[in-house]
């Protein structure tokens, strides 16, 4: 390869695919708006994805700590986890209430487009035919939540938010803001197989419950 390309696929990389993602440190996360999170507390998208990562990382060690006989791939978790809403950047983020409005089938079928050209749209920034088909197949994954870690990762994004509930809750938000997400995570979580996650959400319910003790 002629240096030239390798500082055109450097270039690109840096001033095209990682600006990119960069804007989701500006996009608040929607459904904390639309309940009432002044823009000074919101956490953005990028938040969101940090600790849904480290979550996932902590809980991936601890599956495999526990369950050596059922490993997960702690590489592919953390692939999984970091890029979960980088698509995001191309549109910005829909809450639940544009899933009520549109209905299950067309909400999913709208989402669905929408990832599939924000996917296209980041993948065009990457030059490296290698990188960009592995980087095809993380987003063909994302898309479709076939495998084990991607479904891990949909499980522990839930749990996130049920985190960042009670943080909002230690800091003086009213605990009935967040009734309707607590009640749409743990139904997403009634079919979760993963041990380490169904221990922690009565653990997350105590620490919800003792808020203003």
């Amino acid at each position: 390869m002629k240096e030239t390309d390798t500082l055109d696929e450097l270039y690109q990389l840096i001033y095209g695919f990682i600006e990119s993602a960069i804007q989701l440190k500006r996009l608040p996360r929607q459904g904390w708006i639309r309940v009432g999170i002044s823009l000074s507390d919101v956490e953005s998208v990028a938040d969101h994805a940090y600790n849904t990562t480290m979550l996932s990382l902590l809980l991936c060690d601890l599956h495999n700590a526990l369950y050596p006989e059922r490993p997960i791939s702690t590489e592919i978790v953390m692939r999984l986890a970091i890029v979960h809403d980088l698509p995001e950047c191309r549109y910005q983020d829909f809450d639940r209430q544009v899933k009520i409005m549109l209905g299950q089938d067309r909400y999913q079928q709208f989402k669905s487009q929408l990832l599939t050209t924000a996917s296209t749209e980041m993948l065009s920034l990457i030059l490296n035919e290698d990188v960009k088909k592995q980087w095809q197949e993380t987003f063909h994954e994302l898309h479709n939540v076939e495998s084990t870690e991607m479904k891990f990762v949909s499980y522990v994004d839930k749990l996130e938010v049920l985190i960042q509930a009670i943080s909002y809750e230690t800091i003086g938000y009213h605990s009935f803001l967040f009734d309707s997400f607590w009640e749409t995570s743990k139904k997403y979580l009634e079919d979760c197989p993963f041990e380490v996650i169904n221990d922690l959400l009565p653990i997350l319910e105590e620490e919800r419950a003792s808020i203003g003790e």
